[in-house]
Formats: C-alpha cells, structure tokens, sequence
C-alpha cells in the first residue's frame, strides 16, 4: 500500500551527452526491487542496451507486464506521431498501475519532447499527479533540465545530476538546490546527488 504522508517520489537526473546519465538511469531500474518498470523508448536504445525485446503494439505491452519490464518502441503503433504515443503510453501506464501492489517505476528520457513549460499533456499530468496512489515513481533523464516543465523539476524528490555545460540547464539545475559549479566541473561519467527531502548530498561515478 502507498504511504500518503509521503509525497510522490520523483528522480530528475540531468547530464550533458556522453556524461553517464543513461547509464545511471538503466542501472537505477536494474537495481530497483519494483513491481514493474516502464520505459518509453522511441530511440530503441534502452531495449538494446538492456536486450530485452520491446513491446510495439498494445497486445505486446500487456503481455510484457508477466516480464516486469514494459518497454515501449511506439513506432508500429504510432508510425510519425510520437506526441500521441506518448500520451497513450502514460495513459496506459497509469492504468496498470493500479492493477497490482509495488513500487513501479516509469522512465521517460528526454521529457521536454512531448510537453512544454506552460502545459503537461493531461496523460503525464495524471501519473504525475496521482503517481503516490499507484505507487508510480518517475524517472526524468534530460541534457535540458530547463525545459522540463516545473510540475515534474519542482516536485522532484532526488535530483541526480551528471555534467552539464549549458547556462540555461545549470541555472535551472542551481534553482532546484544544485551546486552549479560543481556540476559544470564534473568529469564524465562522476555524478551528485542531492535529496530535496533530507537535504543529503551523494557523490559517485558510473564509469
């Protein structure tokens, strides 16, 4: 059962290209004891790098749920409209949420692609929103923390962040309670961590 005292948790892990992040997020879903992990992954990338067949239509994506891994390449269901993929996915992964005890986990790479600053799509905002009554837990992984919309940043409960060079990514990074000059002087593949809860600060490395 969800505990309500708690708010949803959240983890926004930011980083340059070839920094870590991914690497660190995959590993994150490795090495978390949940229920069940859902990736949308319209690049293909998670799917090969964890080998582990993606689900393409609806019927796979149920059926990958017996896996406790639900990754989904949305480009047969979805061919040229990622938007609308990506509504339907989270639509659906809140759903099934519901359907069993657990923590689950939804990673979504590069977020800023399917809502804006102003406006979530109202699929998102739900598992956003009611991600504590699922036991759901967003994962972000981005090189563009500013453009994520701040209904996910700012109720972010750990932000991981890998090295970023870019003012507007470290500016948003140091609103959220980063060292911005320790993130910009981090070498690739060292990250901080930082809980916006306890206000605990953890350093390491993925390569």
């Amino acid at each position: 059962m969800a505990d309500y005292t708690l708010p949803p948790a959240n983890t926004v892990i930011v980083g340059m290209t070839g920094s870590g992040k991914t690497t660190f997020a995959l590993r994150y879903l490795l090495n978390s004891p949940a229920a069940c992990r859902f990736i949308f992954d319209d690049l293909g990338r998670a799917a090969t790098r964890l080998r582990i067949r993606p689900a393409f239509t609806a019927i796979e994506v149920e059926n990958a749920l017996a896996t406790r891994w639900v990754v989904f390449n949305p480009h047969r269901m979805f061919p040229g409209d990622t938007k609308s993929a990506f509504r339907w996915f989270c639509h659906w992964v809140c759903g099934a949420s519901g359907r069993g005890l657990g923590k689950k986990l939804l990673l979504m790479d590069e977020v800023w692609q399917w809502q804006d600053n102003m406006q979530l799509p109202r699929e998102l905002a739900l598992c956003v929103q009611t991600g504590r009554e699922e036991n759901l837990e967003l994962v972000c992984a981005t090189q563009l923390p500013h453009k994520v919309n701040a209904s996910i940043t700012g109720q972010s409960t750990e932000l991981v962040c890998f090295r970023l060079s870019e003012p507007l990514a470290l500016s948003r990074v140091a609103e959220l309670g980063a060292d911005r000059g320790a993130v910009s002087a981090l070498p690739l593949g060292s990250f901080v961590s930082w809980n916006r809860l306890s206000g605990g600060k953890l350093a390491g490395k993925v390569f």
